[in-house]
């Protein structure tokens, strides 16, 4: 939004320097982004009067003047313009002016043109600043001093360019900017006043609203024998002074008034609609129209149009028809102020790709009491610059004029909220100042009755704001926050999950992150749930969020079929997130969860037979063996399960410690049908309060040791059903002094093996002391016992 200081101060008086104004304004919320000047006459050009023209002897275009600038001794000057006739009052540019161009500043100097002495510069309006006519000097009045400074003449304007936040749509006006204004200075604001002739010529189809829940409020009136044209001078100065170009009178007029009091406004062609009217309706399914900047739009019925009686004029709140605007031909116009519903113009204006001064407005909300206002200013306007007269009644079609809210507002509560002392008098007059109806003041609080321009107030919290930014944010005092260590950050709950998350990604895999409402089929993909299980939303925003995720693997379904729909089928995929369970007996009613997926190829970036290497089960496996590695997790097994989710015999189950913590496998034929892939998906899913809660062991840093290891191996032939895990957990149960790891090496079975339904193991076991060098005798005595245990308890025929 810009802001011209020259039209604002025709508002409220603003008896300050720029930036005294911009910080004002910012410390109030009305964050000043960028300052430009507009129109400011160097220092240095004075009024002069051309005494003598003649023509210059080595050029046929310049001529070479005496100008006298009250200042004793005319000038000579020589000058390019076709209008440097003796006897004309014009802007000259004395030696030493300094003027500032994008193109950089240059200086007026002593100078010879073609061999002719120069004393200065006799100026256009373009030249200073003040429009872009650069045809010929600017011609000053007559009646002037000579000498008087120009921009004495001409001050020029300040153009503020403001942030409007979307909830104060108030803001996007003159008028609005000037409320607070007022407020924070301490001076009263005035509009100008309204007078706008009586009408009573009844206009019965006029207006026609079809669609009032997006319409809530159309008002139009007739003005004829108008006379289309230029604007006055000070009509097209405000415009151009926040950055619009002036058209013609009527035109202008409309804009005028969507910068002065916030209400956009629409003036058709009464000629050109059907029937002489307008209706507001929504479009029909198909329908086209040509906006104004020429685009044709195919429309629908979600879209609001203004019609005449057969077809659509103008795309309602965002942009008029090509067809229905004002020409110079126009003699009769039909002028609209309106109120549209702001979802329906927001969402019409980005499905469209069509974006106005209007639409943003309507996005935000606009006043439904300024409406009539805006109107009644265009009609005024209109009968000033363009003639013409009012010819109908003012039609005003609307739902009823809306509640205004009200808001009890204690005193102590908003010195409490805005932790600085404040008088009762004081807030009472802020809120009053701000244009706030306030009634019912007692020594404890008062009654504050929110006018429609102010959609942002509902609570009291909102007076304290509102409080605090008049009264100066500066002025609240600083107190120090005091801040108490409690635990260690190492407990902090997020600061583990940010860990868990970072070690995951250290093992190559990618995060995704997924809505935590879900549709129910994909709530059902996990197949631990039945619908009964599910928390449904009780007032979801559409059936594809109607429930809360109860596992992770739905949405991560989703993602994966994206992707490989779009070619990319190497994933390495992870999510850790927050699901939900209306079950108790099945999982906590809230808890976190770890899905990791893997597909494709092994290693796409190689060659030859390297790239029809696939991802299969033991890669999974691996990655969680990682995973445990780096969280520093080291009781924990793989057990053969059958799991719905995942393909027979092609799934386990992951226990920590003890406890289940999930489980993971090839997904299940049905799962994956119909994806374009030919590679298997493999997918796992974990309780992440389960891996969070296991040993981590009491540091990360262990010293390099200094002494040498030693290694045995011990072989046997144990029955088939006996699984690596069961003999690491029962090596890790006989408690060997210095033993530092043991890890299985080879896994053999022939046919004889397996007619006994048996299978030959083998495995390394190291042994170290970290403060001395083991002897052979220490170690042959541990690993026999070792040994010895084995064939006694686990029942195994040493080799």
């Amino acid at each position: 939004m810009d802001i011209s200081r020259n039209w604002l101060t025709q508002y409220v008086a603003v008896d300050c320097d720029i930036p005294t104004l911009c910080d004002k304004l910012t410390m109030a919320g009305i964050e000043v982004e960028a300052v430009e000047s507009a129109g400011t006459v160097p220092a240095g050009v004075v009024v002069g009067r051309i005494l003598e023209r003649k023509p210059h002897p080595d050029s046929d275009h310049m001529s070479v003047c005496k100008v006298d600038v009250g200042l004793g001794e005319p000038l000579q000057i020589v000058c390019g313009a076709p209008n440097c006739d003796a006897g004309n009052t014009v802007p000259v540019a004395l030696i030493g002016t300094v003027f500032h161009t994008p193109e950089g500043d240059f200086k007026i100097k002593k100078s010879k043109l073609r061999g002719v002495e120069s004393m200065g510069m006799m100026c256009s309006e373009k030249e200073l600043g003040l429009s872009d006519n650069h045809e010929g000097l600017m011609i000053l009045d007559s009646s002037l001093k000579l000498g008087t400074p120009v921009e004495k003449l001409y001050p020029g304007d300040t153009r503020i360019e403001v942030e409007v936040t979307p909830n104060r749509p108030d803001w996007l006006s003159m008028w609005g900017i000037a409320r607070d204004v007022s407020c924070l200075f301490g001076v009263e604001a005035k509009l100008p006043e309204i007078k706008v002739p009586e009408c009573n010529t009844p206009a019965p189809n006029l207006v026609t609203v079809e669609a009032p829940d997006l319409c809530p409020r159309y008002i139009g009136r007739v003005i004829r024998n108008v006379k289309v044209g230029p604007s006055p001078k000070w009509m097209r100065e405000r415009l151009e002074s926040v950055g619009l170009r002036s058209i013609n009178n009527i035109v202008d007029v409309t804009n005028f008034v969507l910068m002065e009091l916030g209400q956009p406004l629409h003036a058709f062609d009464l000629a050109k609609l059907e029937g002489g009217r307008v209706v507001a309706r929504r479009a029909k399914s198909g329908e086209k129209i040509v906006t104004l900047d020429g685009k044709e739009l195919t429309l629908e019925p979600r879209h609001l149009v203004i019609a005449d009686a057969a077809k659509p004029m103008a795309l309602a709140g965002v942009m008029g028809g090509e067809y229905s605007g004002v020409t110079d031909a126009t003699t009769d116009v039909l002028i609209e102020s309106a109120l549209f519903l702001p979802s329906n113009i927001r969402a019409t204006s980005r499905e469209l790709g069509i974006s106005s001064d209007s639409s943003y407005r309507f996005e935000r909300g606009v006043d439904f009491d300024m409406c009539a206002v805006a109107s009644d200013r265009a009609v005024q306007l209109i009968l000033e610059t363009a003639g013409g007269e009012l010819a109908s009644e003012k039609v005003d079609v609307n739902s009823g004029r809306p509640e205004e809210k009200v808001i009890p507002c204690r005193f102590d509560r908003i010195r409490a909220l805005i932790g600085t002392e404040v008088s009762n008098e004081r807030i009472v007059d802020i809120l009053r100042r701000l244009h706030l109806k306030v009634d019912e003041v007692t020594e404890t609080g008062c009654r504050v009755t929110a006018p429609l321009f102010r959609l942002d107030l509902s609570r009291e919290a909102d007076l304290a704001e509102e409080v605090a930014r008049i009264h100066g944010l500066d002025k609240i005092p600083e107190i120090p926050v005091d801040g108490k260590l409690c635990h260690s950050i190492g407990e902090d709950t997020y600061w583990r999950l940010q860990g868990l998350r970072d070690k995951v990604i250290e093992t190559g895999f990618y995060e995704c992150m997924h809505y935590s409402m879900v549709n129910v089929n994909s709530a059902l993909a996990d197949r631990r749930f039945r619908r009964e299980d599910l928390i449904e939303l009780s007032n979801p925003l559409s059936l594809e969020l109607a429930v809360l995720r109860p596992g992770l693997l739905g949405e991560m379904l989703g993602t994966i079929e994206r992707n490989i729909s779009r070619r990319n089928l190497n994933l390495r995929l992870f999510e850790i997130g927050k699901v939900f369970c209306g079950n108790p007996e099945l999982f906590p009613e809230e808890r976190f969860e770890l899905c990791m997926v893997l597909t494709g190829q092994r290693s796409p970036e190689r060659y030859s037979g390297e790239r029809k290497l696939e991802y299969d089960f033991y890669d999974l496996k691996g990655a969680l063996e990682t995973l445990f590695e780096l969280a520093r997790v080291k009781r924990y097994r793989f057990v053969p399960a059958e799991d719905a989710r995942f393909r027979p015999g092609h799934a386990a189950e992951v226990w920590i410690e003890g406890k289940k913590a999930g489980a993971f496998g090839e997904l299940a034929a049905d799962l994956t049908r119909g994806w374009r892939t030919t590679y298997p998906v493999f997918a796992a899913q974990l309780e992440v309060d389960v891996i969070l809660a296991a040993d981590h062991g009491t540091g990360y840093y262990v010293p390099f040791p200094l002494f040498p290891a030693t290694e045995r191996d011990v072989a046997f032939v144990a029955d088939e059903t006996l699984s690596n895990a069961d003999i690491l957990e029962f090596i890790r149960k006989c408690k060997l002094p210095d033993l530092e790891s043991a890890q299985v090496f080879d896994v053999f079975v022939d046919d004889k093996l397996k007619a006994e339904h048996k299978k030959s193991m083998a495995y390394a076991l190291i042994f170290r002391n970290r403060e001395r060098t083991l002897t052979d005798a220490e170690v042959n005595a541990r690993f026999e016992k070792l040994r010895t245990r084995l064939a006694s308890e686990l029942k195994v025929e040493l080799r």
